[in-house]
Formats: structure tokens, C-alpha cells, sequence
């Protein structure tokens, strides 16, 4: 976690100086003199004064679509890596506040010489705050938390003889963390995301054990943002 924190923090710090590079200067009272009287001396009738606009800019709606990779983890078991899609409705209620809706199915395929082949499949629905501390600019980090429900499906076999069999559990989700928007054109932008969520699954993989534990991991994505509507 204090991995994540601190990367986090280095986002917020690229985001700062790009809005700071984006704030227009002003010249100092010497400065403005100096080119006054130079402007009285030499006109140019054609030389028209340079402009420098912000990059800030207010959606309403964002939708995003993307590749997810997350690590699967239950205590005593082997660490799998799963891979698979996500996609986020987000309304902003204000220029730093928004409310976001997420969906991720996460799947793999495990196979073994010595047992059947296994197919896990992880889905999630949550939903919750999502945080813009800098408003959106050319480069925008956010910060979000999301909870809901999670559904898990475990496909066996056939192996040996023996017929395949399949597992569905359900589970409260959550998930929390950050990523970063870069604008890169109107209405679009590419979206990377770190996350460390949290399902609570039957730890033995049998209902019938009634014992449960928390299955931790780090979740990436990388993804599209489409942008609609202004404040």
C-alpha cells in the first residue's frame, strides 16, 4: 500500500505542474513599460498579441471502456493473474466530484497435467466517488472508491473419466485507488488505473466448508475515455 500511496502522490505532483504550465503569465510593470514604448517607436499594425488559453475544460458524462489484469490471491493457494475487460459510466457532479458505476469480468484458464483443466472467471459491479483534485486538464488524476457485489464461476474437467463440474460463489466487492487521464483530443482521452480490491469468496472453494476469507489484489488497466455534455 505505501507502494501505491506514493506512486499516487508522483501522479498528483505531474498533473500540478501541467495545470501550472497552463495558467497564463503576466508581465512585470518594467516589462510592460518596456514594450509600450517599443510598441510607440516601431508599430506593426500586423502584429497581433499572442494568446494563451487553459486546457480546463468540464464534462458532464465520461465513459470508459478498457483491458483489465488483476491478481487473484486466497490465503494458502497459488497467486493467479487474470485478464479480461472493464467499463465505467462516471456523472460529475461537480468539476472535482464525480459518481461512477464499474463493471470488470476477469478470466483465466489453468491446466494441469495431473488434475482437470480449471476455468475461474471473476465478475464485479460497484459503485461510488470518484475524486478529480485538479479539475480535468490536458493531464487529469483521479482517485476513486467503489463497492458492490462480486460473482465467481469455477469451471472443472472433464478429467479421467469424471464428468465437469462448476462452482458459483457470491461476494461483496470493493475496490479502491487512482489513475491518470491524458487528453488527447477533444472528447477523448487514454486512461491508465492502479486499484487494490478486495472480494470475500468461501476460502476452500466448497460452500459446503463455511469458512471464508478475503481475496486480495492489485488490479491495471488501461483503456479509452469518451467524453459528453459540459457543465
Amino acid at each position: 500500500m505505501k507502494k501505491f500511496a506514493g506512486l499516487f502522490v508522483l501522479l498528483l505532483l505531474v498533473a500540478g505542474s501541467a495545470v501550472a504550465q497552463d495558467a497564463p503569465s503576466q508581465d512585470s510593470p518594467s516589462q510592460s513599460t518596456s514594450s509600450s514604448s517599443s510598441s510607440q517607436t516601431t508599430p506593426d499594425e500586423n502584429q497581433k498579441p499572442e494568446k494563451k488559453t487553459s486546457s480546463l475544460f468540464s464534462p458532464k458524462y465520461e465513459i470508459s471502456v478498457g483491458y483489465d489484469h488483476r491478481s487473484f490471491y486466497v490465503t494458502g493457494y497459488p497467486k493467479i493473474g487474470m485478464n479480461g475487460w472493464v467499463g465505467s459510466f462516471d456523472y460529475n457532479w461537480k468539476q472535482w466530484l464525480g459518481f461512477e458505476a464499474e463493471a470488470q469480468g476477469l478470466y483465466k484458464t489453468i491446466t494441469s497435467q495431473a488434475a482437470a483443466t480449471e476455468t475461474p472467471s471473476l465478475y464485479t459491479a460497484m459503485a461510488g466517488p470518484q475524486i478529480f483534485p485538479f479539475r480535468h486538464h490536458k493531464v487529469t488524476p483521479f482517485g476513486h472508491f467503489l463497492y458492490g457485489e462480486g460473482y465467481y464461476r469455477d469451471a472443472f474437467g472433464p478429467y479421467g473419466g469424471v464428468g465437469s463440474a462448476v462452482n458459483t460463489y457470491f461476494s461483496h466487492a470493493w475496490e479502491g485507488g487512482g489513475g491518470l487521464d491524458v487528453h488527447i483530443k477533444p472528447h477523448w482521452s487514454v486512461r491508465g488505473m492502479f486499484d487494490y480490491g478486495s472480494t470475500h469468496f468461501t476460502a476452500s472453494g466448497s460452500s459446503s466448508s463455511g469458512s471464508s476469507a478475503g481475496q486480495g489484489g492489485y488490479r491495471f488497466s488501461i483503456g479509452m475515455v469518451y467524453y459528453f455534455g459540459e457543465r
